[in-house]
């Protein structure tokens, strides 16, 4: 008869609970952050069911929803954060992906503040959009090159959080050995590459790159879905 099997340890409890608030938080912050902006920018070229926003209300809707979804996406940071850093004892191979947590939930807070420009100089960047939601980053440097400089170095520390979440879902999925996380970490890389099409649209014209970014929304909803089934309940000692 085999042995039972060892109960969890109080900081891989701690872990698994820190992954399910922190994919929880992420769900709702990338629907907002990255989800809302581009189905109002669809909805709005199409003039569907009877939307018609104008440019001004539309920017300035979308300050609100980066200022929403970045507050949520800052929280969901520092729950993985956390929960990397309860089994980074395990693996210290989580203890780089602990601080790029960091740093991105520095991004997101920046991010929240060009959320705040965006939606104070609205008016200033309508023109420059014309329906492109993959310029905005150019349009914003543009009309106010503050609030540019605040976007663009809120964009990439809050991209090295989100590297630093795929790396450590993908290793805290072999700690627990649950394959969903694993694979909710490599969507989060998917997100990641994914996410580079506003930064190279500033460098050059990205053919479709509005259709291209409308793919981060669901990779970003769909990996902390799998997260949250996939995440121990009772954080489960790794056999």
């Amino acid at each position: 008869m085999s042995p039972p099997p060892a109960p969890p340890s109080t900081e891989e409890a701690k872990a698994a609970r820190l992954l399910r608030v922190g994919s929880a938080l992420a769900v709702a912050g990338s629907f907002l952050l990255l989800g809302g902006p581009t189905a109002l920018l669809f909805l709005a070229r199409r003039h569907l069911y009877g939307l018609a926003l104008g440019a001004g209300r539309l920017v300035g809707w979308d300050g609100y929803f980066v200022i929403a979804g970045g507050i949520l996406v800052l929280l969901a940071l520092l729950s993985y954060r956390r929960s990397f850093s309860h089994l980074k004892h395990a693996d210290a191979a989580l203890r780089p992906a602990a601080l790029l947590c960091l740093i991105g939930s520095l991004g997101a807070l920046v991010l929240v503040v060009a959320g705040a420009y965006l939606t104070a100089g609205a008016s200033g960047i309508t023109g420059c959009l014309s329906g492109r939601s993959d310029h905005a980053l150019a349009c914003l440097r543009s009309a106010d090159p503050t609030a540019g400089a605040l976007a663009i170095a809120g964009f990439w520390l809050a991209w090295l959080g989100i590297v630093g979440v795929a790396g450590g879902l993908f290793l805290s999925g072999r700690h627990f050995r649950r394959g969903l996380v694993s694979a909710g970490g490599a969507l989060f890389a998917l997100l990641a590459a994914d996410l580079l099409v506003p930064f190279v649209a500033v460098l050059a014209r990205v053919p479709d790159g509005a259709y291209a970014l409308a793919i981060a929304p669901f990779a970003a909803v769909l990996a902390g879905l799998l997260v949250l089934i996939g995440a121990p309940t009772g954080g489960a000692s790794a056999a």
